[in-house]
């Protein structure tokens, strides 16, 4: 039998014929391996790294773990000075508009963010921690909507560790699913992946199949995890977040709203001495008439509220490393 890439079609006449492109050929061919370039290119090399850094971490206690954090995150600081001052000017409205106050928010902000990275890569270990520790998870909202069988959305921001929130969620047994983007590199995204997929969570790949993916899983009676507090087209839906008038995506609403899911606000932050802190908070209902559009404004901004209550908590777990992009306020807008 020919292998399939060895086939060509070619039209002859009213039909069509297969020709064997590579008839048995009189000496062995021998293929190539991977070449340098694709090996990097994939990220094969980062890879590697991903998993030795794992395997270390693993074996480090919380204090040192969060000590080569803190080094990553000040020199990150230093050398993302683009980014750092994005973080600034979303973090002045913590700060009453003090400068220097915004700065030093500013550098913790980038500390968590490194510790959450480390984080990662002990996921199984801290999830163990959360379910097993004090304070125990607030996970009731989630609870009784998944012993009516109704597909459940849970948004969250960027804010504390999202992934271990997934986690949580997915310790309540039902399947959870979750839209990511692509982490670095093919191969790193492998692992990425396959971390995630080990403590319950399905990864839906961000991109234009992943709405009817999402949608599929709702109609499925699964649940659904969504960060929500970035939109990076101006296309979402004007709402008061922060003092401002900017835009967050309307995915979560139109969703909940198109599958009567239950839309759920949940986080997961760090506390002192390493413990984390999970809650999920009771159900946002959606207006039950009016046009779609003005029931996904209105629900969305039920979302940017909690969002807001969640952010000032700690702001500095709020990684605002992302500019929130303005809109005009619109006339049915609460302020």
């Amino acid at each position: 039998m020919v292998p399939e890439d060895d086939l060509e079609v070619s039209a002859i006449g009213g039909g069509e014929r297969v020709v064997a492109m590579n008839p048995e050929p009189a000496v062995p061919q021998h293929r190539r391996g991977p070449s340098i370039r694709s090996w990097r290119r994939r990220g094969d090399h980062l890879a590697l790294a991903f998993r030795a850094a794992t395997l270390i971490t693993r074996r480090l206690p919380d204090r040192t773990r969060y000590g080569l954090a803190d080094i990553g995150g000040y020199g990150a600081h230093l050398l993302l000075r683009d980014r750092a001052e994005v973080a600034l000017q979303n973090y002045l409205v913590f700060t009453g508009g003090d400068r220097q106050e915004a700065v030093r928010l500013t550098r913790r902000a980038f500390r968590n963010y490194a510790r959450t990275v480390m984080d990662f890569l002990v996921l199984e270990k801290l999830l163990e921690g959360v379910l097993s520790g004090n304070p125990r998870p607030e996970t009731a909202a989630l609870e009784v909507q998944l012993s009516r069988g109704r597909p459940v959305i849970v948004v969250t921001p960027h804010f504390g560790n999202w992934d271990l929130g997934a986690a949580v969620t997915a310790s309540c047994g039902r399947q959870v699913h979750a839209v990511a983007d692509q982490f670095g590199p093919p191969a790193v995204d492998e692992l990425v992946r396959e971390a995630r997929e080990r403590v319950g969570v399905r990864v839906i790949p961000s991109g234009p199949a992943s709405a009817r993916q999402a949608l599929r899983a709702l109609r499925q009676g699964d649940v659904l995890c969504l960060a929500a507090d970035i939109d990076k087209t101006g296309q979402g839906v004007a709402v008061r977040f922060l003092g401002r008038t900017v835009f967050l995506p309307g995915g979560p609403a139109t969703l909940a709203i198109r599958t009567n899911a239950t839309l759920i606000p949940g986080y997961v932050r760090r506390l002192h001495g390493g413990r984390h802190e999970a809650a999920l908070w009771p159900a946002l209902v959606p207006p039950s008439t009016g046009p779609t559009e003005e029931r996904v404004r209105l629900l969305t901004q039920s979302i940017a509220e909690s969002f807001e209550a969640m952010i000032r908590l700690d702001p500095s777990q709020w990684f605002a490393f992302h500019r929130l992009l303005q809109a005009r306020p619109t006339s049915g807008a609460t302020c």
